[in-house]
């Protein structure tokens, strides 16, 4: 499939524990020899922030820690908009999830017209523990996966 132009890849998370992750891929991804000049990799914290990089265009694919109750460290690929996608990461009073901003950015008229979310689920939500070794095992997999996704070779 070709992508809608611009691709932004979003890593949703923290640097504490599992929800780390998403970093971790962005900061894989940034490290990778030739990357598309049309590409655009961001960290952000909290769904929120999400709305700060969109404009209505482009391509859109977001990397979050889901708790889905499958195995540590099982990739989830889902296209918005997905009913599973609104039960993917807990909420709270003080920040969006992903799904909740995903909705207001469609509202605002600011969505990309393509939108993937990637989650790797998680072992442990403690943000005092390290990165899982489980789900740490998964990064290479995203990101060969989306480096699959943004040249268009994809077979998922």
């Amino acid at each position: 499939m070709s992508w809608p132009r611009p691709i932004r890849i979003v890593g949703v998370g923290s640097p504490l524990g599992d929800d780390a992750l998403a970093w971790e891929i962005v900061q894989n991804l940034r490290q990778q020899q030739g990357l598309p000049s049309d590409l655009e990799v961001y960290m952000v914290e909290g769904g929120q922030r999400i709305l700060d990089l969109l404009d209505g265009r482009g391509t859109l694919f977001l990397i979050d820690a889901i708790a889905a109750g499958t195995r540590p460290g099982a990739i989830h690929r889902f296209e918005w908009p997905h009913p599973r996608i609104e039960t993917l990461r807990p909420g709270s009073t003080h920040d969006l999830r992903p799904a909740e901003a995903l909705r207001l950015a469609e509202a605002l008229g600011i969505a990309p017209p393509q939108i993937v979310v990637f989650g790797i689920e998680v072992e442990n939500l403690d943000p005092q523990a390290g990165p899982s070794q489980s789900v740490r095992a998964a990064v290479p997999e995203l990101v060969q996966r989306l480096v699959q996704e943004w040249e268009g070779s994809s077979t998922i």
